[in-house]
């Protein structure tokens, strides 16, 4: 073993090169589009090892240890390509060789360099304008020094002043910078603190990096919003009282002082942490309280820090231009800093069931934010504190449980927000955990460096792994217009003088324009509120009755209690145009038609949302149309998109009660119309008419002049998709022909049946057709043309197989020969022609919900006693980064409608909702039907997921439920109560 040991010491350059050179070949060769000649890997492979040993040879003379290269042969063996792999184990190789031979000349570089890389990372994906709800709020009111809703935000709207004269894009823009800014700032001073504990570099920036990329962290660097400036409250105190526990300086305590009493001027939720702050200090300087000139000079820093609340009321009382409840006297400024009128929400889920669940939807965010292998470095991390620096754990393990036990007891939509300190101390401890080994094996063995090394570049892959994964989704945020697009269009369109009621999501971005853009000041917004118990329904009722009747009137939300008014909601803008009055003219800019239907109707005009759309997306059009008779029963609408041969591949419908309509009198249908994710790019025609429900339970199209059955509206074009569909199982199986496989997911929603969906990209433009066969058990069961696309779109296929296929396989053939394509392996060799796909689970679902999330599990009892809360959880992934607000309906109805219970709400009892999800995020949703005492016998459980302001539900974008009548409520299976 000692001869082994010496020669492997004496040639690892020779064996670390060579590693670099297959390495280096490998991906060199894998990274080429579409299949490679054996000459061009050859020279690829033998190039790359001549570079390799060159390198690793000059640094052996140079005394650098190389042998961190020798991980690069866990891709060189790998069987299959596999790009994910091959970047995270370079990352590790490239980073444990920096690691051992890159030294700091001081720390203040690194602090610089992380602020610089953090915020460059933040400007990158920072929101570009205006944002809805709270973030509106702030970016008007710190311009035109408002008082935002309670607590007020003092601070914020003093400091955030300071950046709207920052000479960057619009004042939205700037305010967000605000955000990126403080965000870096937290980072740097979370390095400094954990560096200050562990006296490691790395250890610091582990933990600064796995905050960064968190999600909700992420989000909050890039938009207007006050959790940020929180964040960097919670570091500073951290931070100062760490130092100060360390060299006893009272400049760090009154540094502390100073940080807590800006904290909890800024954000009240800071109060309760003083908790372990207290705990911390006594602890670690239990002669403190007999230093009473030290305690007095704190508390008067303390105090003099509260002075920043007087903006409130001084501003209050100047007249500020935005002051909803103007703050007057003691008890109203005490009112609005403390946020009284929230107090109902405090501790409000303690009931232990409930608490379980709260408690479950904690982890749930915890892994979104970071993912489970970070979550375990923390636990090491904790462990590590309480053996060795049990009093550091009172600060930070007390920091996270205050914060947690706050967050998940707290009745608010915004928990993955209120949860930011704790963010803070789990990336503590988990930079510490990093270190923890780190220092162990560094002074308890010799020549243990490399493995340490090794060891905190696999630390640091964690957080690019969650990085990789959040990116694409702050990018598509970064170039989203659509609230600002929404405001002005809206704003340019409303009627002279006319008011609009809106929910606060939209009306903070309406005000944004008018105060600090001067768009349209004359039109009214008039944000609508809950007011007490009365139901939101009522009070829009009773906001729209007080105001149809004198002014044109606009409406955000729309509930199904409006259509049992004498109102008529015409689509206006993106919102609701309240008619009290009938109209008989097609407004101006819709695209005329004439097309009377057996004499009755008359199509006078349609509008249409895009002629250019993905698989996934959603066709809206505007169909106006007028009785040209009176009507004697009610007639149905529909739009469809058809293929060539007439085939439905997208369809709206309306039902009318159309006795009801005057002649001539006009009238407007709104339809959304889903594409299906495995509609084959290209173009189609859309189409519209009317028909008749006839007595025996068919239907009677009517006909036009021409004896058509249904108008030509107009062509759209499908184009394939910039990125692949979310999927369960990514994949990277490339095949001579072009075509890669990058995803598999199954669905056994429909009984008796398995689906099988294939996610596909295209590496070439294919000069040949293709078609995919679909194998189980050696047996071909599908077979499926592969549309000719682009290189580097994507698309899906979608292969409906027996419920009991197994032993499934996929193979690419040319159409013309039906011969099979290789499947391309290491070094893009020919590995055969099959790809073996993992087995269906027995509860595979896979059901794509309007683009926006997909569901992929669905968890409830067979059986139920009656009287007992039913429970029943299902899991959604993202499929995208949401940019609405969507309320999850789960129902259970009795046979014949005898019984029914029903709960809406928010996902994750309403902890994360869905303005919060992003791309692959995946959350356990929870629902607790309470049962009616006369339920028995066995029920239906169904679920929509719609809009929470327009009640449009989420289309289920699975032709085969659709054609079930499940086309926007899903039955999950059934239920037996007894």
């Amino acid at each position: 073993m000692a001869i082994l040991g010496a020669l492997l010491k004496r040639f690892d350059f020779f064996l670390s090169g060579l590693a670099l050179g297959l390495f280096t070949s490998r991906v060199l060769v894998e990274i080429l589009p579409g299949p490679v000649s054996t000459v061009v890997a050859l020279l690829a492979l033998a190039a790359s090892i001549i570079v390799a040993l060159t390198l690793t040879a000059l640094a052996r003379k140079r005394g650098l240890d190389t042998s961190p290269l020798l991980v690069l042969y866990l891709y060189v063996v790998w069987p299959r390509i596999h790009p994910l792999l091959a970047l995270g184990v370079g990352f590790v190789a490239v980073l444990s060789f920096l690691w051992l031979h890159v030294r700091w000349s001081s720390s203040v570089t690194g602090d610089v360099l992380l602020f610089a890389i953090s915020l460059a990372l933040y400007l990158h994906t920072l929101a570009p304008t205006i944002l809805p709800a709270d973030s509106g709020e702030f970016q008007f009111v710190s311009y035109v020094l408002g008082i935002a809703h309670p607590p007020g935000y003092a601070l914020y709207t003093l400091l955030a002043k300071l950046f709207t004269l920052v000479p960057l894009g619009d004042v939205a823009y700037r305010v967000n910078l605000f955000s990126a800014v403080t965000g870096a700032l937290t980072l740097v001073v979370l390095n400094r603190a954990v560096r200050r504990v562990t006296g490691s570099t790395s250890a610091g920036w582990t933990a600064a990096a796995g905050l960064a990329v968190a999600s909700t962290f992420w989000a909050q660097s890039t938009t207007a919003n006050i959790r940020s400036l929180t964040a960097l409250f919670t570091a500073l105190q951290l931070s100062a009282l760490i130092a100060y526990a360390q060299s006893k300086n009272a400049s760090y305590l009154m540094g502390f002082a100073l940080a807590f009493g800006l904290g909890i001027t800024h954000h009240t939720s800071l109060v309760p942490l003083a908790l372990p702050y207290v705990a911390f200090l006594l602890a670690s300087d239990a002669g403190l309280l007999r230093e009473p000139r030290l305690f007095v000079r704190s508390l008067l820093v303390f105090l003099l820090s509260l002075l920043v609340l007087l903006y409130l009321p001084l501003r209050s009382l100047m007249g500020a231009p935005f002051d909803p409840q103007p703050i007057r006297g003691l008890s109203g400024f005490l009112g609005h800093v403390l946020a009284l009128g929230f107090r109902g929400d405090m501790f409000y889920f303690t009931e232990p069931a409930v608490l379980l669940s709260r408690v479950k939807v904690l982890l749930n965010i915890l892994a979104f934010e970071f993912g489970p292998a970070w979550l375990l470095l923390a636990a090491w991390g904790a462990v590590s504190i309480f053996l060795h620096r049990s009093r550091l754990l009172l600060l930070i393990g007390g920091v996270f449980l205050v914060n947690a036990v706050l967050a998940v007891t707290y009745r608010a939509p915004q928990t993955v927000e209120y949860l930011m300190p704790a963010y803070v101390a789990l990336a503590f401890v988990a930079g510490y955990g990093g270190w923890f080994l780190i220092d162990y094996l560094r002074s308890h063995q010799v020549g243990m460096q490399v493995v340490a090394a090794l060891w905190l570049a696999t630390a640091s892959w964690l957080p690019a792994l969650t990085f990789l994964r959040n990116y694409p989704s702050f990018v598509h945020l970064h170039q989203d217009r659509s609230v600002r697009q929404y405001a002005e269009q809206l704003l340019a369109q409303v009627p002279q003088g006319a008011r609009i009621l809106a929910n606060w999501h939209y009306a903070t971005p309406l005000w944004y324009l008018q105060y600090v853009e001067g768009v349209r000041p004359e039109v009214e917004v008039v944000y609508v509120y809950p007011e007490g118990a009365e139901p939101m329904a009522q009070t829009w009722l009773r906001r729209i009755e007080d105001s149809a009747g004198q002014l044109p009137t606009i409406v955000t939300n729309r509930y199904p209690e409006f259509d049992t008014t004498p109102y008529a909601f015409r689509p206006f803008a993106g919102a609701l145009l309240v008619q009290t009055a009938p109209v008989y003219e097609v407004p101006a800019g819709v695209q005329p038609l004439d097309a009377l239907f057996d004499g009755r109707i008359r199509f006078a005009g349609y509008e249409l949302g895009g002629k250019t759309l993905s698989p996934a997306d959603s066709l809206t059009v505007r169909l106006y149309w007028q009785p040209a008779v009176q009507l004697e029963r009610d007639h149905s609408f529909f739009v469809h998109l058809v293929d060539e041969t007439g085939a439905v591949l997208g369809q709206g419908d309306a039902t009318h009660p159309a006795a009801r309509y005057e002649v001539g009198r006009v009238l407007l249908d709104e339809y959304r119309i889903p594409l299906l994710p495995t509609i084959k790019p290209g173009r189609y025609r859309l189409i519209a008419g009317t028909y008749i429900t006839l007595a025996d339970g068919g239907w009677r199209r009517l006909t036009s002049e021409d004896g058509r059955d249904a108008v030509l509206l107009a062509e759209v074009e499908v184009v394939p998709l910039d990125a692949a569909s979310m999927t369960l199982a990514e994949m990277h199986c490339p095949f001579a022909g072009g075509y890669t496989l990058v995803g598999v997911d199954y669905d056994r929603t429909v009984a008796g049946q398995l689906r099988l969906y294939l996610h596909w990209r295209a590496d070439v433009l294919p000069t040949l057709g293709q078609r995919v066969m679909v194998f189980a058990a050696e047996q071909a069961v599908t077979a499926t043309h592969l549309p000719i696309v682009p290189a580097g779109r994507y698309f899906t296929t979608a292969h409906d197989l027996p419920a009991d296929a197994t032993g499934l396989a996929v193979e690419v053939q040319t159409t013309a020969d039906e011969k099979p394509t290789a499947v391309l392996g290491p070094w893009k060799i020919n590995a055969g022609r099959r790809v073996r796909l993992s087995e269906a689970p027995a509860d595979a679902r896979y059901i794509p919900l309007g683009g926006e999330m997909v569901l992929v599990k669905a968890e409830f009892p067979e059986e139920s006693r009656t009287g007992s809360p039913l429970s029943a959880t299902l899991t959604f992934v993202g499929a995208r980064a949401i940019t609405h607000d969507y309320s999850v309906s789960v129902s259970l109805t009795g046979q014949a409608s005898a019984w029914a219970t029903q709960h809406d709400g928010t996902p994750a009892l309403g902890a994360i909702p869905t303005l919060k999800w992003i791309r692959g995020a995946m959350f356990r949703d929870e629902h607790r039907l309470p049962m009616p005492p006369q339920a028995q016998g066995l029920g239906v459980l169904r679920l929509t997921v719609y809009d929470a302001f327009t009640v449009q539900p989420l289309p289920v974008l699975d032709e085969r439920l659709a054609q079930m009548g499940q086309g926007t409520q899903i039955e999950l299976g059934s239920i037996e109560l007894r």
